[in-house]
């Protein structure tokens, strides 16, 4: 499983500085959730949803950013 970034408006996935790809298998390869939302939030990138790559790109699932826990509660 690849974890990857996803632009929402033009479904183009990130593969490196200012490039894109509608290509899922040359994506970036964030490896892991914690990464992917580190790096969108030190980017402060909008628009942008998490994606999951199975068989080498053929298969993606999307999340939209909402549907994960950004950060825990402090009681």
């Amino acid at each position: 499983m690849k974890t990857l970034l996803r632009r929402i408006p033009s479904g183009l996935y990130f593969e490196g500085p200012d490039r894109w790809t509608r290509d899922a298998g040359r994506a970036f390869n964030f490896k892991s959730i914690d990464r992917a939302l580190d790096f969108i939030a030190a980017w402060d990138l909008k628009e942008v949803e998490l994606a999951f790559s199975f068989n080498g790109g053929s298969d993606v699932t999307a999340v939209p950013l909402e549907k994960i826990v950004l950060k825990y509660s402090e009681d």
